[in-house]
């Protein structure tokens, strides 16, 4: 595997942030040859990774998304990496362009059996801050406010009963504990959550 200058990356990520684009074009060219071996080794794109075409259309979403000229795309990594000390640039580009590659074959190939069974409460609350970029928009610093302002996301756009399992998954309790809360017949707990999960990935998820 290329390996990525994290020292250069920082840089980089820094100036492109702030809205230099030479930074942000140097920054994808040195990006380019990891990503394209990224792609190549999913397991996630299956067949499609045998395509030189699909690979090299999910290296140009992952350009699209990390490669804006503003730096927009890149200005939710602080955030993220003030929740994650532990992690590092690389960590991250990881997790955007696994959600890349997941949106991507999605889009070909439509959802898989798996996308039935909803995430984990921090895996969805790490999707939320690193995939919703819109103007506006202040990325929260802690688990604790990513989850109150993914609830505030969520808020006009689920019903209540999806909002009041969302708000209950979020806080760790198991889909027995919601199908209580809910007075909810066995097994509703996962369906409820799983209809609240797909409507918000829905909304935050990129363009495909």
């Amino acid at each position: 595997m290329t390996a990525i200058d994290l020292d250069l990356c920082r840089k980089l990520v820094g100036d492109a942030a702030a809205g230099d684009a030479a930074a942000g074009r140097s920054l994808v060219e040195h990006l380019w040859p990891t990503w394209i071996e990224i792609a190549r080794a999913s397991r996630n794109m299956g067949g499609l990774a045998r395509s030189d075409d699909h690979v090299h259309n999910v290296v140009a979403r992952m350009v699209e998304k990390i490669g804006r000229a503003d730096g927009r795309g890149l200005k939710l990594y602080s955030a993220w990496q003030e929740r994650n000390p532990e992690a590092n640039f690389e960590d991250w580009i990881r997790i955007v362009m696994a959600n890349v590659i997941r949106d991507y074959v999605r889009a070909q190939l439509g959802p898989r059996p798996g996308d039935l069974e909803p995430p984990s409460p921090k895996r969805l609350m790490n999707e939320f801050v690193t995939l919703l970029d819109e103007p506006g928009v202040r990325p929260p610093v802690t688990a604790a406010q990513t989850a109150r302002e993914l609830l505030e996301f969520a808020r006009s756009r689920l019903p209540p009963d999806q909002l009041h399992a969302l708000s209950l998954w979020l806080e760790s309790a198991d889909f027995a504990d919601i199908e209580r809360a809910l007075d909810l017949p066995a097994g509703e707990g996962r369906r409820v959550v799983r209809a609240a999960v797909a409507v918000i990935r829905r909304h935050f998820a990129p363009s495909v």
